[in-house]
């Protein structure tokens, strides 16, 4: 009975003790299952994002791939229009248009004029002139300026300003062919335009029915001689030359044929001392023949038909920064000859004609003034002038005069420019009264 008992109780004694052990057993059997399946489901996870890490890249793969293979197309496409192109150009002339380009150019204005004389006070259409410049390689270019304007009679004019070819011989060099303006002195060939001249109009002088040449036709060597910080400018023309006009004067339009053997040589130099500062001469000498008009005679006897003309002249400009003056003088002499004339078409020996006119022009853009745009944008204008005629009346009358201007600019962008003027015109010759124009100019440089 002891020993039952015993092993009885013993038995449970060693189950109450063992208990706990298998309990620990089993906790520890939940917990690293519980760490197992989240292991699992981490692997899982991770084995989605390889997936789709490596769809990706599959995907990217593709894409470069048909990238490459489009790139690959479009360079074939590019390598056959050069093929096409080349033997488009091969097939057509050596000025191809790959070679070649051209440029539109010109300007134009409109504007107002009223007189205190007895001109009528005129709203004016102004000018429309055209530029084109077409140029292969950097060989040559052609230019050429047409000039359309509105007459007082309503009618409308073309004319043909100039038209050269511009052959680049090197790099300080050009010859010129063809109808040019004239190099003589400055205002023609460089400021004439009106969205460039300061004032409505050229000074006493230097306009169509002036001193200075307008254009001339034949050749011109021109380029410039670079000395260390200076440099040197030339032109040098050859071309037919002025005529005499059907009042006795000279006419200095280009024409397309020279009424006599004789041609004009002249042109101009020009040293510049330092960037912002040019001095010029110019010197032409020619002979001209007399006036033949419909009354006169096949051969006119009573005089020299044919007489030396010699123009010469100096031009001074200064531009710097707001600042431009320019000042500038010609001087004229041609010797008598038998001509025909509107007043007498059968002929009359002219006697020598002297012609002198000189001009000062000064601008001053007010950019640095004050804070105001709008006082940025004004530039005040002053220009006075002098043309004296002699040996020729009807010509004295008409033009020998002292002029002075006076305007105010407003310059809405840096090619377009409003002018609001008066100008003062005291005529020299007795018994010719004096004129006031106000005047009035939009004018547009593109």
């Amino acid at each position: 009975m002891k020993t039952s008992l015993f092993g009885s109780t013993g038995l449970a004694m060693l189950l109450f003790l063992a208990a706990p052990v298998w309990a620990a057993d089993e906790t520890e059997s939940a917990t690293a299952k519980e760490m197992n399946l989240a292991l699992l489901a981490r692997i899982e996870k991770l084995e989605a994002e390889l997936a789709a890490v490596r769809e990706a890249v599959q995907q990217s793969t593709a894409i470069a791939t048909r990238a490459e293979t489009n790139a690959t197309k479009t360079a074939a496409s590019v390598i056959k229009v050069k093929k096409f192109a080349s033997a488009a150009a091969d097939a057509s002339y050596a000025g191809a248009p790959s070679d070649s380009k051209w440029h539109l150019a010109g300007y134009a204005d409109v504007g107002f004029v009223g007189s205190n004389g007895p001109n009528a006070d005129s709203f004016v259409t102004g000018k429309f002139n055209p530029s084109f410049h077409f140029q292969y390689k950097d060989k040559l270019i052609f230019e050429s300026e047409l000039e359309f304007l509105t007459t007082s009679d309503g009618k409308t004019e073309i004319e043909l300003e100039y038209s050269q070819v511009d052959l680049f011989l090197n790099d300080n060099m050009t010859l010129v062919m063809g109808k040019f303006l004239s190099p003589i002195g400055q205002f023609q060939e460089r400021l004439h335009p009106s969205w460039i001249n300061r004032i409505q109009g050229a000074p006493a002088g230097f306009g169509h029915d002036g001193i200075q040449p307008a254009s001339d036709t034949g050749f011109q060597l021109r380029g410039i001689i670079p000395l260390a910080k200076s440099k040197w400018t030339y032109a040098i023309a050859v071309g037919n030359g002025p005529r005499t006009n059907s009042e006795g004067g000279v006419a200095f339009e280009g024409v397309g044929r020279d009424d006599n053997r004789n041609k004009s040589v002249g042109g101009r130099v020009g040293f510049f001392p330092t960037p912002y500062l040019e001095i010029g001469g110019s010197y032409l000498t020619t002979r001209v023949n007399g006036y033949m008009g419909p009354g006169a005679p096949g051969l006119i006897l009573g005089g020299p038909i044919d007489a030396r003309y010699e123009l010469w002249g100096f031009d001074a400009s200064l531009t710097k920064g707001a600042l431009a003056a320019r000042v500038e003088y010609l001087s004229s002499n041609r010797d008598m000859l038998f001509s025909s004339t509107l007043e007498d078409p059968a002929g009359i020996l002219l006697p020598e004609l002297g012609m002198e006119a000189w001009y000062g022009q000064v601008s001053y853009r007010l950019s640095k003034i004050g804070d105001s745009d709008f006082i940025h944008k004004l530039e005040p204008v002053i220009r006075y002038g002098e043309f004296r005629i002699s040996g020729q009346n009807e010509l004295e009358e008409e033009n020998a005069q002292n002029r002075l201007n006076i305007g105010l600019n407003y310059w809405l962008s840096p090619t377009i420019v409003t002018k609001a003027g008066l100008e003062w015109r005291d005529f020299t010759v007795a018994g010719v009264d004096s004129e006031t124009l106000y005047q009035f100019q939009m004018a547009y440089g593109f």
